[in-house]
């Protein structure tokens, strides 16, 4: 239905003659990402909403350097009919002011200034020090909030404004698509797994280091593998090429394009990171399902990072800039109509307290305030969580940042005595931190005991795939990838235990990619053999084509990762987007890589990072690909992969925007009749 409904939309809106899509402006910078002329409608053109659901409209009209802007535009919107489009007129429904047409009325009147850079030369020599580069922009802003839609179809908004420079009246004209969305649910229960980062070569480079083959044959296949549907989910943003996980995540949760460092909104200009045009998220819709199409619906997060980084807080925040980890965490409880989560699992204590380091709120003991307001109970370390077997809402924070990857909890271990990383401020190292799986499970036993009956969604992510791909610390990376599929083969065997597997939607995506890829194999120990001198006599350790022999891993006890990662024969690997570094191909047995460090400043002032000479020291060099202000590798445009198994995994098969996964999840959870 949601396939259907999204081609006929879009159909309809591209046989609008009179309202011409205007196609996104080429270039590096942009006055607004979402903004192509001087007066500005958020959300912008051609924007599918979810019918019933609630949103923020700014206006901004600009006028750029002394050119003040117009203070008496005017905002209109108009449901066309079919027969409009069928005839290619616009003439039975009349153009309405926006807030006699949605009864809602808009915020006081704004006016505010900001700078931007027209191009790469204006932003490069700011760097230098002019401080004329940038160009001013001054603003006229309204906005309405909680606006709803309730009658899908295809509008028409109209923004007349004056163009103070020229004195010309100008229009931005926009096509909004309006879908509607099942009543009737599908699942009672979705799980949405994001391997952060996560690419279709790196899920064969986990395999091939992870599971037997025989003449070539693998003897066994991944949890991934064996998903009936497969899909391929398009990642880029509003208004760049590269996302990153804030706004892609973002879209799987509003259903919303979004810009860089964005969740929940449309980035506008203001002052403000928090005051940007809304768009209601998925959690959001289902805590307020209608009781004839199965009620309030439970809501739990799991991530291996911090509990306020990007991919998790999209879930449940709202604001223009990811950074804000002490709000994002107020947000959560006290937030405009919060989400207050069930299950709440992973890292991010910092933002938690004010202890020694911390960073929380006005330094406010958050863990308190979750318990006493919201009734949370709060776990520390991997036994509290497992014993842990009450029905209330659980928060675990098992690290004052990112937990530890998989590779140095389960097998490099002393590399966790490096830092003070007690969840409440404390100066001890956190030792006993869960497993994915862990936190899934038991994330999982709480949503079923608090909504059996109504059904639960929960997002459970696999967040260092990602953070160990900046460093180009491919071990750590993949460890962690293999970890995320030993969740998904624990959760469908937990899931069939407790027969809920026929009514529960299972998906396994990624928010955005990596430009990793395998090219061959290694023999570190001829490799080892040669002077740092000697780099052609290294390199030809590498073998390809036909001297690609098969990587030594062998996963003896069946647990699904390698026995030993620090092997003779490895994988000749590497990414596109990264900094000059040295490489040797072999794991790093004392912690997380730092491939590069600042050697000094370039003339435009900022750092220039150059090869760490402490890592991969008998290594060979790799010149990078980047600018030299860049330390660590970079995401990549791919296409991510999207695993579906369940009811409604149909709808994820082929192409699809990130866009579309929200209004297929709205789909599958009936979320199409909200009170």
């Amino acid at each position: 239905m949601v396939k259907v409904l999204l081609f006929v939309l879009l159909s309809l809106a591209t046989a609008i003659s009179a309202v011409s899509a205007q196609l996104d402006h080429p270039g590096q910078f942009s006055r607004l990402g979402a903004c192509p002329d001087l007066g500005c409608v958020l959300p912008p053109d051609r924007t599918n909403f979810l019918a019933g659901a609630k949103f923020d409209v700014r206006v901004e009209v600009h006028g750029e350097d002394q050119v003040q802007p117009d203070t008496e535009y005017s905002l209109y919107i108009r449901k066309l009919s079919k027969a409009d489009t069928k005839a290619r007129k616009n003439n039975n429904n009349k153009l309405v002011d926006f807030t006699k047409f949605t009864k809602v009325q808009p915020d006081a009147p704004e006016t505010w200034n900001f700078s931007y850079f027209k191009d790469a030369s204006a932003y490069w020599k700011s760097q230098s020090g002019d401080k004329n580069a940038s160009t001013t922009v001054n603003v006229a802003s309204s906005a309405w909030r909680n606006v709803r839609l309730r009658e899908p179809g295809t509008y028409e908004v109209l923004l007349k404004y004056q163009d103070m420079a020229s004195g010309n009246q100008k229009t931005s004209q926009l096509i909004w698509n309006v879908n509607a969305a099942s009543k009737k649910r599908k699942a009672k229960n979705v799980i949405l797994f994001i391997g952060d980062g996560m690419t279709t070569a790196m899920i064969t480079a986990a395999r091939l280091i992870s599971k037997p083959h025989v003449s070539g044959l693998y003897q066994k296949r991944m949890h991934m593998d064996q998903f009936p549907v497969l899909g391929h989910v398009m990642t880029h943003s509003i208004d760049s090429l590269i996302t990153d996980s804030a706004n892609s995540a973002s879209a799987y949760n509003t259903g919303h394009k979004s810009s860089p460092g964005a969740l929940g909104v449309y980035p506008d200009s203001s002052p403000s990171p928090f005051d940007d045009p809304k768009q209601e998220l998925l959690a959001q819709l289902l805590r307020r399902r209608s009781k004839k199409n199965g009620g309030k619906g439970g809501v739990g997060i799991v991530t291996t990072a911090e509990v306020q980084d990007a991919t998790p807080a999209a879930v449940f925040s709202h604001t223009r800039q990811r950074g804000e980890g002490a709000t994002i965490v107020d947000q959560m409880i006290h937030g405009q109509d919060p989400v207050v989560a069930d299950v709440i699992l992973g890292g991010g204590g910092k933002y938690f307290h004010s202890q020694n380091g911390g960073k929380s709120l006005n330094g406010t003991d958050y863990y308190e305030v979750y318990s006493k307001e919201r009734g949370y109970k709060t776990v520390f370390d991997r036994d509290e969580l497992l014993a842990y077997k009450g029905k209330g809402p659980l928060l675990g924070i098992f690290h004052s940042g990112n937990l530890n990857v998989w590779l140095d909890r389960n097998v490099y271990k002393d590399n966790l005595n490096q830092t003070a990383s007690d969840p409440r401020g404390s100066d001890l190292p956190a030792l006993n931190q869960p497993n994915l799986d862990d936190m899934v499970i038991k994330g999982l036993e709480v949503l079923d005991m608090r909504y059996r009956k109504e059904g639960w969604f929960m997002m459970a992510e696999a967040a260092s795939i990602d953070t160990m791909m900046h460093p180009l610390d491919y071990d750590r990376a993949l460890a962690d990838l293999l970890e995320l599929d030993n969740t998904i083969g624990k959760t469908k065997d937990w899931l069939k235990r407790n027969n809920l597997d026929k009514d529960t939607l299972i998906l396994t995506t990624a928010d955005h990619g990596h430009s990793f890829d395998v090219y061959g194999s290694v023999d570190t120990q001829y490799f080892n053999s040669f002077s740092d001198s000697e780099e052609i006599e290294k390199k030809n350790s590498i073998g390809t084509y036909k001297n690609s022999g098969w990587p030594s891993y062998v996963d003896a006890d069946g647990d699904g990762f390698p026995d030993e990662w620090n092997v003779r024969y490895t994988l000749a690997a590497g990414t596109v987007g990264f900094p000059t570094h040295r490489e040797d191909f072999q794991v790093n047995v004392n912690g997380t890589r730092v491939p590069a460090v600042a050697q000094g400043n370039s003339h435009h002032h900022f750092k220039v990072y150059e090869a760490n000479p402490e890592d991969a020291p008998h290594g060979i060099n790799k010149a990078g690909t980047l600018g030299g202000n860049e330390a660590v590798g970079v995401h990549s445009l791919q296409d991510v992969p999207i695993f579906a198994s369940g009811p409604g995994s149909e709808l994820f098969a082929g192409v699809q925007d990130n866009t579309e996964i929200f209004h297929k999840i709205a789909e599958v959870l009936g979320l199409g009749d909200q009170k």
